[in-house]
């Protein structure tokens, strides 16, 4: 698994078929089913071995690089 910085993931909600491949896959348990019975992701990836990613079949999973201040996570806008 590659190394990179850490990443917040975008899921593309029109797209998505709910198919659990991302969940099942994620070493860091980022991903869940949520409530409403759609997969979400709460946290940044710290890892960021984009196997979510690379696993949807409707490749409807993105991420972006975040930045670090104080503890929290902010977007980088690229």
């Amino acid at each position: 698994m590659s190394k990179l910085q850490p990443v917040l993931f975008n899921i593309g909600w029109n797209a998505c078929i709910n198919c659990g491949a991302c969940v099942a896959i994620c070493p860091q348990e980022a991903g869940f089913v949520s409530p409403f019975d759609t997969i979400a992701v709460d946290r940044p990836c710290d890892i960021a071995c984009l196997l979510c990613e690379q696993i949807c079949p409707v490749e409807t999973i993105t991420h972006v690089p975040v930045e670090r201040l104080n503890g929290s996570a902010v977007a980088v806008d690229r």
